[in-house]
């Protein structure tokens, strides 16, 4: 089967009406996307994602299937190409620890106005 590859802001890659962050394939269509910076975890929510990482010297390229329910970490600086099967959903992830410098602060209830208080 011949695909054709697009790039990641390309139009004929959709959003999912009902969830912002939701990447959609349709069948035949492939999708180079870069990575970084930081981690990422790439996640299927339906369908099947044949995906090839990029390779490297002292690491060769790498292809997987993942099936909806199938989640993929990935190294920041990683290049993949997506491919659906038929066709596919997924999403990109950031996982908390690729956010080293957010800083978690206590958050108590005022309970005489009903509203959260960061400290």
């Amino acid at each position: 089967m011949l695909s054709r590859i697009v790039a990641a802001e390309s139009a004929s890659i959709h959003r999912a009406a009902d969830h912002g962050a939701d990447w959609r394939l349709a069948q035949g269509e492939a999708l180079k996307l870069p990575i970084g910076p930081g981690p990422r975890e790439l996640k299927v929510l339906e369908g099947r994602v044949w995906l090839t990482r990029d390779g490297r010297l002292n690491r060769p390229a790498l292809d997987i299937w993942l099936e909806a329910g199938d989640s993929l970490a990935v190294p920041s600086g990683a290049e993949l190409v997506l491919e659906a099967w038929p066709q596919a959903r997924f999403q990109l992830l950031v996982p908390p620890l690729a956010c080293p410098a957010v800083q978690r602060r206590p958050v108590t209830v005022d309970t005489r106005s009903h509203g959260l208080v960061i400290a």
